[in-house]
C-alpha cells in the first residue's frame, strides 16, 4: 500500500492527477459493492443534487445518478477498511503537501443505465474547502463496450478517458479540472468522495 500511495503523490505533484489501478483488494471492492447493491435495494439511495446547502436542487439534465452519503453510525466492515486507506492516503497528502486536509467525505454513487453527469468543476463557486476529488470504482468484469467513462479535461486542452473498472482509485486537484461521467449502457457504481479542508 506504500509503494500505492507513492505513485499517487507524485502523479499529484507531477501533473495534478492520478490514475492507481488494482488499488484496492478485490475483497473490498466486493464488500462495498453488496453494501451499495443493498441500499438500491432497500431504497436509501436518493437522486443526487448539484450546488449546496440552500441552493441545492436536482436537474437531471445535469446530472442523474442516485447517491448515499456514508453514515458514520452506520457502516459495515468493507465501509470502515475503506475509510481506514483514505486516511493513510489523507495523512500522506498532508504530509508530503502541506495542504491541511483534516477530514474526507465520500458517498455511493449508481448511474442506471444512460445516465451520466455534464462536465463540471468540483468546487463551490463561494466555498474551496474540497482539495483533492477522489473516485473508487466497483464494477465487476467492466468492458470497454459498456461505456461509462469518466473524461478528465487537462489544461493543456487535452483529456484523458478512464474505464470505471473495479478497483482503480482517480485523484485529481479539485479546484483544477474539469470531468465529466459518460453514460454507460448498463449500471455504473463507484464511490466519489474529497479531501477537504476547513472553510
Amino acid at each position: 500500500m506504500k509503494d500505492k500511495i507513492k505513485h499517487i503523490l507524485y502523479d499529484l505533484e507531477n501533473q495534478g492527477w492520478s490514475v492507481a489501478e488494482n488499488f484496492f483488494s478485490e475483497s473490498l471492492i466486493a464488500g462495498l459493492r453488496d453494501r451499495l447493491y443493498d441500499f438500491k435495494a432497500k431504497g436509501i439511495l436518493k437522486n443526487a443534487g448539484i450546488g449546496r446547502e440552500n441552493s441545492l436542487h436536482i436537474q437531471h439534465s445535469i446530472r442523474s445518478d442516485k447517491i448515499s452519503w456514508f453514515d458514520e453510525a452506520n457502516l459495515n466492515n468493507a465501509q470502515q477498511e475503506y475509510l481506514g486507506i483514505m486516511q493513510l492516503l489523507q495523512d500522506a497528502i498532508n504530509r508530503h503537501f502541506y495542504l491541511g486536509i483534516s477530514e474526507f467525505e465520500v458517498h455511493f454513487a449508481l448511474y442506471p443505465p444512460a445516465t451520466f453527469y455534464k462536465r463540471h468543476l468540483d468546487q463551490h463557486k463561494d466555498q474551496d474547502t474540497r482539495v483533492i476529488t477522489s473516485i473508487t470504482y466497483l464494477n465487476e468484469n467492466w468492458q470497454k463496450k459498456n461505456g461509462g467513462e469518466l473524461q478528465l479535461y487537462l489544461n493543456n486542452g487535452d483529456f484523458i478517458s478512464v474505464e470505471p473498472v473495479a478497483g482503480t482509485l482517480v485523484s485529481f486537484m479539485s479546484a483544477e479540472f474539469e470531468h465529466e461521467v459518460l453514460a454507460a449502457k448498463i449500471e455504473r457504481a463507484s464511490l466519489t468522495g474529497w479531501f477537504r479542508k476547513r472553510n
